[in-house]
Parts: structure tokens; C-alpha cells; sequence
């Protein structure tokens, strides 16, 4: 063989050769693509304004609390996704005994816990007696005020024996004050940290918790539900500016946010390429909460008052840009029950002229000072606008001098009823029927509020309502109370809004989570 020839061999042999080497090299690379690929479509990232006061169930009646609790731990019975009606989940079969004050449940067998144990009604008897022996100032334990007792039949039945008939018992049992968690784990008496492990059923398990920063999940295996979450983790970040959370979705930091962007951020959000605004039935709603015992709205003609210049349709649509609704009773409008009571009482636009009666009837002296508080990003960065808003139609005329104070979360949500005469609420359902909007707010027993609102006859419906099987009757009682409840005035409702989230366009499955019930679903949620 020639000395060229021999180059000519050589040199092609040196080509195949880096050829091999560059072909396993590029399909090294592909496969570091496809796994990085891989890994971030298995991470769902979610952002949120929202703040955690309790992941412990006892211990937390807020929605950012029940958001990370939703992922965590189950209920005998749930509500949706998809119908309303609560169908057994760790229980096989539930019902009423011969009454509407004994309900019995039958447990599911071989469910097991995030830390290996296995349910039984040990756990279930355990998870109620301790919400109620805590009895925690959130207000939580307040759902289970007619629990007269609750006791282990064998191991896997529960007998709950109620205190008065609650024919919406079945609902109760749906809510975070029923959470089922294991026994051992969690002291009777007091609250787990939030730092600590949380064991639920749920499809996923807590990994680690960093208060004002990182909830961080990841997928149960040994999870006992046919649907199986769809993203092997979640995190859930948290920020204190809506305007940050906007910024971080753009970049890409984020897959979507739950709660909560200002009106104008969901608009430009919304004409943003690569992003999904969702919008589902909505029953939340907002309302300002005054003191039945505290000057000065310890008078009726000063609620009332309030009631009469409460500027619902401005704030509809100067705040919110029509993206809620004016709301003229505390129940949403929708539920069977709904009753415009505000507005027959005091009309659908403020009415100066019969506030300044209402105040002279009450001996106020004209302007008559008031503090309004409110909470400037737990129910999102509009807030303050919308206080700018009310402060403005009281003092309109002259009628009011309004000062307006607020405090993060933190700290307005241990203080309410104990330092606030007049301050601002949200409220999304623990169960979705009118009762949940009426019960927790106007029945002396089982009002969270703290503004020390009685009336027997209040106290007298409601009682019969919940003791009433027939649905049609009791909706006309439900309707009796949210009469006596715009008549007394002591809270003033304003406005209803939808379940709102933003995610990438590679984001799936957010909408057979938007429903009334207001839960996040994360295992129903991938990316792509």
C-alpha cells in the first residue's frame, strides 16, 4: 500500500472515529435535554399572595392554611371536583340514624397515612375531639359546635352524636375542621408547628415548609386513590407583592399563581402571550364586619348608616373593573336561598339622605369619627383601593370622618374582635350552601367574628333551619335570616367574586379544579 493511499486510509478512519464520538456525544446531549425536559415538567411551580397562619388542621380557618392542607389530608367526605354533593372518601358509606342528630360512617379499609400507619377509627374519633379540645382562636373548632360526641364503632365505624338536628352535617364533615390525621403524631392539646412533618392521606405529602417562602410536596407512592397525582412535585412559593408573582410568572420562574393578582394585572396578564387566565364559578366574597358592643357601631342607626353608603357598584367597577359583582347579602348569589336583603332594606346605590337620618336618630354628632381596618395583602394588593373607595362614600356629605388602618395577616387575624370596632373580611366556603354564609357569622354560638352580635330570634331560625329535612323549607328560613340580618346590619356585604388562576399556556387540568368549593386541586394539575 502506497504512503498516500495509507494516509487516505488513516484519515478516513480518524474521520469515522470522530464521527462515532460526535454522534454519542450529541446523543448524550439529546438525553440531557430530554431529562432536564423531564425533570421541570415533573416540578409544577405555583405562586401565591397568600400566607399560612396553621398547616395543622386545628389550628387555621384561612385559605391559604387550607390550601397546603387540601394537598396533605382527606375527609370522610368530600365536595367535588365536579358535583357538589358530598360523596364518601376515606368513609365507604355514611347517613343519619332515625334522626338528624346520630350519623354514622363506615371507614375505608387499608388506608394508610404519610408516615405508614394505617387508618382506622381511632384516628377519626381523634382527629374530631381535638379540634374541638384545642378549640383554637382561628375559629375553626367553631364548624363543629354541635358535636355532642363522637365514638369508635369497632375498628373501622364512627358515630357522631350531635347536639341539636343538622340536617347539613354531611357538609360539616367536609371541611377543614374534619381533616383526618393519625393519631399518634399530633398532642391533643396543642397545635403541631408548621416546621414539623404533617401526616395526611392525601396525594401528596409535605417535604418541607419554610414560613413566608416554600411549601414544597411531593407525590404519595403509597398513596390509596384511584387518581393518582399528575406531577411527581409541587411547590407552592409565596410572595408579599402580587406585582413580584406577576414578574415571575412572566420570566418563566413560576408555571402559574393562585391568589392573588390586583384587576389590572389580571387585564395585562390577560393579553400576555404564553399565559391562561382561568376563571371558574365563584362564591367568595367580601365583607365589612362591625361591632354590636364597640363605639360607635354598637348603635343600629350608625350601622345602618354605614349600610346606606356602602358604594358596591363603584367598587365593582372602578376597583375591580367589573371582574366582581355588587353583593346584597351575605349567602352568594346563586345558592339556593340568595335574597337580595341589602338591597331591599337600603337600596343598590348609596343613599346619603337616609344615613344622615339613621345617624341623627342614633345622637351621633355630625361628622362622626370612625376607624375601618383592613388587611393590605391577604385578599390582594386591591384592598387598600378598595378602603380608599368605602372611606370615600362615608365621608361624602360629611357624615363620617373616617381614619383607615391596616395590618398584615398576622397579626389583624389575631386581633379581630379584640382591638377592631369596623374591619374587613373574605370568606370562602367551607361547605357551599347559604348556611355556611349565615351560620358562622350570625349564630351566637357558632359566630367566628368576635363582633358580639346576638338576637334570639337569629339564634331561633337558625336552629330550626339546620333541623329541617325538607329542602324547600328550609330555604324559607335561610331567607327569614338573611331579612333579620340586613335589618340588624352587623355585617355589611359588598362584593362576590369568581375562583380565579393564571398559569402558562403548558399548563393543564386548573380547570376541573374551579369550582364554588374554592380548593385547588394540585394532583389534577401537570405542565407539559
Amino acid at each position: 500500500m502506497s504512503r498516500n493511499a495509507k494516509w487516505r486510509l488513516g484519515a478516513l478512519l480518524a474521520f469515522v472515529l470522530v464521527a462515532v464520538v460526535a454522534l454519542g456525544a450529541g446523543a448524550g446531549l439529546s438525553a440531557m435535554h430530554v431529562a432536564k425536559k423531564q425533570a421541570a415538567s415533573s416540578t409544577l411551580v405555583d405562586g401565591t399572595t397568600d400566607s399560612v397562619v396553621n398547616i395543622d388542621p386545628a389550628g387555621s380557618y384561612d385559605l391559604g392554611s387550607t390550601t397546603v392542607q387540601e394537598q396533605i389530608f382527606q375527609h370522610l367526605l368530600e365536595a367535588g371536583p365536579g358535583g357538589l354533593t358530598p360523596h364518601p372518601v376515606l368513609a365507604t358509606k355514611c347517613g343519619f340514624k332515625g334522626n338528624l342528630k346520630t350519623y354514622a360512617c363506615t371507614l375505608r379499609h387499608g388506608v394508610k397515612f404519610h408516615n405508614a400507619h394505617t387508618m382506622t377509627s381511632a384516628d377519626v374519633v381523634w382527629s374530631f375531639k381535638r379540634v374541638v379540645k384545642i378549640k383554637d382562636p382561628s375559629g375553626i373548632y367553631t364548624l363543629l359546635a354541635n358535636l355532642k360526641s363522637v365514638a369508635p364503632k369497632g375498628k373501622y365505624g364512627v358515630v357522631f352524636h350531635l347536639k341539636a338536628p343538622n340536617a347539613t352535617w354531611p357538609e360539616i364533615l367536609t371541611t377543614g375542621a374534619a381533616n383526618i390525621i393519625p393519631k399518634a403524631p399530633y398532642p391533643f392539646a396543642k397545635l403541631r408547628s408548621n416546621t414539623s412533618k404533617q401526616y395526611g392521606t392525601g396525594p401528596y405529602q409535605l417535604t418541607k415548609y419554610q414560613p413566608g417562602q416554600t411549601a414544597v410536596f411531593k407525590r404519595f407512592k403509597g398513596y390509596w386513590g384511584k387518581t393518582k397525582a399528575k406531577t411527581d412535585n409541587v411547590i407552592i412559593r409565596y410572595y408579599s407583592k402580587s406585582s413580584t408573582m406577576k414578574l415571575a410568572l412572566q420570566r418563566k420562574d413560576i408555571d402559574m399563581a393562585f391568589r392573588e393578582f390586583t384587576p389590572t394585572e389580571l387585564i395585562s396578564l390577560g393579553k400576555t402571550g404564553g399565559i391562561k387566565v382561568h376563571k371558574g364559578p365563584g362564591a367568595t366574597i367580601r365583607y365589612l364586619v362591625l361591632s354590636t358592643s364597640r363605639a360607635p357601631t354598637n348603635k343600629l342607626g350608625v350601622r345602618r348608616a354605614i349600610a346606606y353608603l356602602m358604594p358596591r357598584q363603584t367598587i365593582a367597577s372602578r376597583i375591580y373593573h367589573g371582574q366582581v359583582k355588587p353583593l346584597y347579602s351575605m349567602p352568594a348569589a346563586g345558592l339556593p336561598g340568595h335574597i337580595d336583603a341589602f338591597a331591599t332594606k337600603y337600596g343598590k346605590t348609596p343613599n346619603r339622605a337616609k344615613a344622615r337620618a339613621a345617624l341623627l336618630a342614633a345622637g351621633a354628632h355630625l361628622p362622626l369619627s370612625i376607624t375601618l381596618w383592613y388587611t393590605p395583602s391577604h385578599y390582594g394588593d386591591s384592598s387598600a383601593d378598595e378602603f380608599a373607595e368605602i372611606k370615600r362614600a362615608l365621608e361624602a356629605g360629611g357624615l363620617f370622618n373616617v381614619t383607615l388602618q391596616s395590618a398584615e395577616w398576622a397579626t389583624y387575624s389575631k386581633t379581630l374582635g379584640t382591638q377592631y370596632g369596623a374591619f374587613q373580611l373574605g370568606w370562602f366556603p367551607d361547605y357551599v350552601d347559604a348556611e355556611n354564609y349565615l351560620l358562622p357569622f350570625y349564630d351566637s354560638k357558632s359566630n367566628f367574628t368576635g363582633n358580639d352580635y346576638k338576637n334570639a330570634k337569629m339564634d331561633s331560625i337558625m336552629a330550626k333551619e339546620q333541623a329541617t329535612k325538607s329542602l324547600s323549607k328550609r330555604l324559607k328560613l335561610i331567607k327569614q335570616a338573611q331579612q333579620i340580618a340586613a335589618n340588624d346590619a352587623p355585617i355589611v356585604p359588598y362584593w362576590q367574586g369568581a375562583m380565579i388562576a393564571v398559569s402558562r399556556t403548558n399548563v393543564k387540568g386548573i380547570d376541573k379544579t374551579l369550582d364554588p368549593t374554592f380548593i385547588m386541586r394540585f394532583y389534577l394539575v401537570s405542565k407539559s
